[in-house]
């Protein structure tokens, strides 16, 4: 079988290597600029001896359209691709276009499904293994295996986890595109569709005022690392929290205090804030504009009991944070 792979992600690269040792890596393309996820692709290729090709989006229809024609490859496996494939291209490989997508599709279709898995406090992501077609995530499902997300898990821990998991089901689904006959697609359930699209500044704020201690966690780990932390405002200047945990204080919070407001910070142990529902969360990592902090750290520099993080107005101009 022959398989040209049509990627940016690094997560792709545990497949990557399956496929190669199967000999059926053909190609790899990538397009976009360079940046530090393709780029360890082209890294993972040139290792394994194949050929990696770098593209812009315009040219999908002209090069990419070119080496199909004259590659013939029987699947191209889109794997975190990050724009949409000319539908003019789809019958050109013999088997078509297939796209690995992290999570249970119809759920969390579109450009950030493991971001909003984890903020929404998901307990079962997965991977979904689907034929391409005009819209978004839309096409039947040729495979699906749920992955469990664990306590604590972040959007790097857990994107590399649905890379490693995806390997075997993306040898056995090309296994079974190289079966003679027709392949079993299943339609996906209308009724279940719902959408994980890039966040924007305002889903990675934190809402001191509403949110609780487990879904400031859960958006702290689902910022980390690829959109920077959950962003929040100490002193006036941008906080951007990258770890923390549930906490327990032996003292409620005191009468007064509001949610952010820190309630113990030393050297020792650490920065501990008050949320809604008399609950806590300890700092592990944040990052400003001093650099990438430790809870105690920050303590250390004379962050103090009594102050206060707050929510970034929305007025807030992204570039400036």
């Amino acid at each position: 079988m022959k398989i040209i792979l049509l990627s940016g992600s690094i997560y792709a690269i545990p497949s990557l290597h399956f496929l190669a040792g199967q000999n059926m890596i053909e190609a790899v393309v990538s397009v976009g600029d360079v940046n530090k996820y393709n780029m360890q692709l082209e890294q993972a290729s040139k290792h394994m001896n194949i050929p990696f090709v770098r593209l812009n989006k315009d040219q999908l229809l002209t090069d990419f359209k070119k080496m199909l024609l004259e590659t013939s490859p029987d699947v191209v496996l889109v794997f975190g691709l990050g724009c949409k494939v000319p539908s003019e291209l789809f019958k050109i490989p013999k088997k078509g276009f297939y796209n690995v997508h992290f999570s249970l599709l119809p759920a969390y279709r579109g450009h950030s499904p493991v971001f909003w898995q984890l903020k929404n406090g998901e307990t079962t992501g997965g991977v979904t293994i689907h034929k391409i077609n005009e819209k978004f995530d839309d096409g039947p499902i040729l495979a699906q295996q749920a992955v469990t997300i664990f306590p604590g898990d972040s959007y790097g821990i857990f994107s590399a986890r649905l890379g490693i998991e995806s390997t075997m089901l993306v040898g056995n689904a090309m296994m079974q595109l190289n079966m003679p006959g027709e392949v079993v697609l299943t339609e996906q359930d209308r009724e279940k569709i719902s959408y994980g699209p890039a966040p924007l500044l305002n889903d990675l704020k934190i809402h001191w005022e509403t949110q609780t201690a487990k879904e400031i966690e859960c958006l702290v780990n689902a910022s980390n690392p690829d959109y920077g932390g959950a962003i929040t405002l100490l002193r006036g200047q941008p906080i951007h929290i990258l770890e923390v945990n549930m906490a327990l204080l032996n003292n409620p919070n005191p009468e007064g205090v509001t949610s952010g407001t820190i309630v113990h910070s030393d050297p020792n142990y650490g920065i501990f804030v008050a949320c809604i529902n008399s609950e806590y969360l300890r700092l592990n990592i944040l990052q400003s504009h001093e650099g990438i902090l430790s809870g105690f750290k920050l303590a250390g520099m004379g962050v103090m009991p009594g102050e206060k993080f707050d929510t970034v107005p929305e007025t807030a101009d992204f570039t400036a944070i």
